[in-house]
């Protein structure tokens, strides 16, 4: 694998490695809004917002609440901050202030494993004793669910990500696929894609990391492409509507689409 780009200098008889990611971060969740703001969650537990110019605009920081295992920023008033652990939701503003706490301990769901933001401002979450999807409100109230998951002869499903996009649902679990739902919760097909943790869906497409290649994934037509053009050498790639992000553990490199 390729490592991202970097230049060497020598001074005063050190040698020094000059990083070209626009950010120098250490990431462990990414997420870009529709105004190209970029926010990342971090290995020291914080979450950051930068603008489309790289600049840092806000940062949450609150150890007291637990270790943040992922966020969604699909509507950029109100991201979700899930902490696994203590099986609650942060819920943040656009300056990265804590606007709500949800504790999912309070309700039947004692130990969900994902959780996303719907289109319409709801909640997904898995629940993985039940193996059921479901839609909740902030008041953890059901609005929506799948069937019994573990009745579909896959297995039981440990998913590591979950999203929603147009009239999408995704869920990932690397040793299964990517199990396709509507927007109210219906399963509809797998993607039999396994050792996919994260993906993105962008219209009828999937776009994921696999191994060491990066694929493109017709939803309907289960056909796949690797895309080669790309910068290789990164664990994670985001492509938006005038820029390519390309993700590792230490940062984040933009592309200008050309």
């Amino acid at each position: 694998m390729l490592l991202p780009s970097c230049g060497v200098t020598q001074k005063n008889g050190l040698i020094q490695v000059e990083s070209h990611y626009d950010i120098s971060e250490k990431v462990v969740d990414i997420q870009i809004d529709n105004l190209h703001n970029i926010y990342i969650l971090t290995k020291d537990n914080k979450v950051v917002k930068y603008s489309d110019g790289f600049e840092k605009q806000y940062e949450y920081s609150n150890n007291l609440v637990g270790e943040i295992t992922s966020i969604d920023a699909t509507n950029p008033q109100k991201i979700l901050c899930f902490v696994q652990n203590f099986n609650r939701i942060l819920v943040l503003d656009n300056f990265l202030a804590e606007i709500n706490k949800i504790d999912l301990s309070t309700s039947e769901f004692l130990d969900v494993s994902v959780v996303a933001r719907s289109n319409d401002n709801q909640i997904w979450l898995f629940d993985p004793i039940n193996q059921v999807l479901v839609k909740v409100n902030d008041r953890i109230e059901r609005q929506y669910e799948s069937n019994r998951l573990s009745d579909l002869n896959f297995g039981m499903i440990d998913p590591v990500s979950l999203k929603e996009r147009g009239n999408i649902v995704a869920m990932s679990d690397p040793n299964i696929g990517i199990l396709i739902f509507d927007n109210f919760g219906q399963f509809l097909k797998l993607i039999p894609e396994k050792g996919i943790e994260d993906f993105q869906i962008f219209g009828e497409y999937l776009f994921f990391t696999q191994g060491d290649a990066y694929y493109q994934y017709h939803i309907d037509r289960y056909e796949k492409t690797e895309l080669k053009d790309m910068k290789g050498g990164f664990r994670q790639f985001i492509i938006a509507k005038k820029n390519v992000y390309y993700i590792d553990g230490n940062g984040v490199l933009v592309q200008s689409k050309k």
